[in-house]
């Protein structure tokens, strides 16, 4: 669905993908860590994120499991 007044800001398309992924059925634990980080980490950008953001995604998808006891497997 294309929005008549499009959202441009990092918070408005962050809100707008995790949406996205909700609908789609992705896990929780990686909808919360782009909410928490700000980006997604795929095999495909691995590469290109720098050591730092692939520790603040690690540590946002083991806080996700941290506060969801028996969550679904990783």
């Amino acid at each position: 669905m294309i929005e008549d007044d499009p959202k441009t800001g990092p918070a408005d398309v962050t809100h707008v993908l995790t949406e996205a992924m909700e609908r789609a059925g992705v896990h929780p634990a990686y909808v919360a860590a782009v909410r928490r980080c700000g980006f997604v980490l795929t095999e495909e950008n691995l590469e290109t994120l720098d050591a730092d953001q692939v520790a603040r995604w690690n540590a946002a998808i083991d806080a996700w499991y941290d506060e969801h006891p028996g969550g679904a497997d990783r």
